[in-house]
C-alpha cells in the first residue's frame, strides 16, 4: 500500500471550508464568473467600437467642411486672407493625419462600377463617352475602417449617351442598314435586267 501514518509527521490543520467544499460546485462558479466577465468584456468592446465610430463620423464631416471652406474660398487675394487659408488648410491635414491613424480611409468610387454595397446613388447624368452604372463624381465621399464600413459614399453615376445622342446613332445606323439594303435591291435589280 502506501506508507504508514507515523506520528511524528508535520500534522497541517486543515481548514473547516475545506472539509464542507465540494471542488465540482467550486469549478463550476469559477466558470461561471468568467463567462459573466468574457460577456462583460464583450459588451465593453462593442460599446467602444461604437463610441469611436461616432468620434471618427464626426471627424470626417470636420474634414469635409474644411474640404468645402477651401474650395469654396478660392484664391487668397490678400496676405491676411492667404494666412487664414493656410491655417484652415493645416487644421485639415491633422484631421486627415488623425483618420489615417484610426485606419480610415476614403473608398475610392470615381470611374468605377456603382457598388451598392458601398455607396447611395445621388443623381444620374447622360455622359456618352462613359458606359451606364458607373460613378463620374462623388457629392460626398465614403469612408472604411478596419469594422466595415464607416459612412457610405454619395455619388453621381452615368446613365450613359443622351437620349438623343442615342436616337442619332439608332438613325445613323438604320440609314446605313437603309443604304446597304438599297444598293443590294438595285444590284439585285440590275441583275435581273441584264437577264
Amino acid at each position: 500500500m502506501g506508507r504508514t501514518f507515523d506520528f511524528e509527521d508535520p500534522f497541517y490543520p486543515v481548514p473547516p471550508a475545506a472539509v464542507d467544499a465540494n471542488p465540482a460546485v467550486a469549478i463550476r462558479d469559477l466558470l461561471y464568473r468568467v463567462a459573466r466577465l468574457e460577456q462583460s468584456l464583450g459588451e465593453q468592446r462593442v460599446q467602444a467600437i461604437a463610441d469611436m465610430k461616432e468620434i471618427l463620423l464626426e471627424l470626417v464631416s470636420l474634414s469635409d467642411d474644411i474640404t468645402n471652406i477651401v474650395e469654396r474660398w478660392g484664391v487668397a487675394t490678400k496676405a491676411q486672407e492667404a494666412a487664414l487659408i493656410g491655417s484652415v488648410i493645416a487644421l485639415g491635414r491633422k484631421i486627415v493625419a488623425t483618420l489615417r491613424h484610426h485606419r480610415v480611409e476614403p473608398i475610392d468610387t470615381i470611374g468605377q462600377p456603382l457598388d451598392p454595397e458601398t455607396s447611395d446613388v445621388a443623381g444620374t447624368e447622360a455622359n456618352e463617352h462613359v458606359p451606364a452604372g458607373v460613378v463620374l463624381r462623388e457629392v460626398q465621399v465614403g469612408y472604411k475602417w478596419p469594422q466595415g464600413l464607416l459612412r457610405r459614399a454619395r455619388v453621381i453615376v452615368s446613365s450613359g449617351p443622351a437620349p438623343n445622342a442615342q436616337a442619332e446613332e439608332t438613325s445613323g445606323v438604320a440609314q446605313a442598314q437603309g443604304s446597304a439594303d438599297e444598293a443590294a435591291t438595285d444590284k439585285h435589280t440590275s441583275q435581273t435586267n441584264e437577264r
